[in-house]
């Protein structure tokens, strides 16, 4: 158990489930490219990203973890979606870093 607390083993779950579970789901229910976009890859998962970010912070997890989910993700739309979701991985790179480093200025503001 103390190897999979190493590796973050709820962050890759988190990742495979919204990263290549969710994606394939989509492309297999055919869900409209309209509300791909704007339900699926704006809101949902960017809301994940940087809640895991911000969560990665509080709990003082390693940065690298901060891969994990734009990683997975990346290899579900690549495996499900169209092409142009690929760049989103870089989008969710960006916006978990964002909550991470955001998080981490705000307790730095309060001390």
């Amino acid at each position: 158990m103390a190897f999979l607390e190493r590796v973050g083993w709820r962050y890759w779950v988190v990742g495979i489930i919204m990263g290549i579970v969710v994606p394939a789901v989509v492309a297999w229910i055919g869900i409209g490219p309209v509300w791909r976009f704007g339900g699926l890859l704006a809101i949902v998962n960017g809301g994940l990203a940087v809640a895991l970010g911000r969560a990665m912070y509080r709990r003082t997890q390693p940065e690298w973890w901060l891969l994990i989910w734009p990683l997975v993700y990346w290899l579900g739309a690549y495996l499900f979606l169209p092409q142009y979701t690929w760049y989103f991985a870089i989008v969710y790179l960006c916006l978990s870093y964002l909550g991470y480093g955001l998080t981490q200025t705000k307790k730095t503001i309060e001390s």
